[in-house]
């Protein structure tokens, strides 16, 4: 009877074994639940007028569409940035660039690497004292809220679970005119050198929409 039960014992291993490996195959390698998915949506939208200028509300949402929690990158290079692929390069984590769309006198087509960084004062308010200064708009960190303090608030501490998302909402006055802002998010760097690495751009007006020339 004992050499009975010790087949059936056998043949079931065997059968939860396959079961293990068929669901593993199907999970990581059919669905690649291992992977990180993450969708990086823009929208920009004024808020009120004064002067001769536009308050603009620029939200990045972020939105882990996979099944694994997705980290910020942490581990900079030799030059400083935590990417830099020319021609983008991002000091943060999360970088938001924003770029003027010059008018033009006839049909053009253009893309975001075309047009040229935008110069603006930047006011930041860090936990000692306010920082005013004369920068262009190519990195603004959107995670400022997330900056760690162990790290001098160099670096920030956020993460996103499976399936969670956030917004955040950069607030700029702008010129009236027309402009286009991308977004990036920079993960830690995969096996193999692989990188973990999102973005999204949109375009916007800022303050009554323009008039298309004829």
């Amino acid at each position: 009877m004992k050499p009975y039960i010790d087949l059936i014992i056998s043949i079931l291993t065997l059968i939860t074994l396959a079961s293990g490996l068929y669901f593993a195959i199907r999970r990581f390698g059919l669905k690649r639940e291992r992977f990180t998915f993450l969708r990086v949506a823009l929208e920009a939208r004024s808020v009120c007028e004064a002067d001769d200028l536009v308050l603009v509300a620029i939200t990045v949402r972020l939105e882990n569409k996979g099944d694994t929690r997705i980290n910020t990158r942490r581990e900079r290079r030799d030059d400083g940035y935590l990417y830099n692929e020319a021609p983008d390069t991002c000091m943060h984590a999360g970088t938001l660039k924003i770029r003027a769309v010059p008018q033009e006198s006839g049909p053009v087509l253009f893309d975001w690497y075309s047009l040229p960084p935008l110069r603006m004062t930047t006011r930041l308010v860090p936990a000692d004292k306010p920082v005013v200064s004369e920068a262009d708009l190519e990195q603004i960190n959107y995670l400022y809220e997330y900056q760690d303090p162990k790290t001098d608030y160099r670096e920030v501490d956020f993460w996103l679970e499976p399936h969670e998302s956030f917004d955040f909402v950069i607030p700029a006055w702008l010129r009236p005119g027309i402009y286009a802002a991308k977004a990036f998010f920079v993960g830690p760097m995969a096996k193999y050198g692989e990188e973990e690495y999102w973005s999204c751009h949109i375009v916007f007006t800022a303050g009554a929409p323009a008039t298309p020339r004829p």
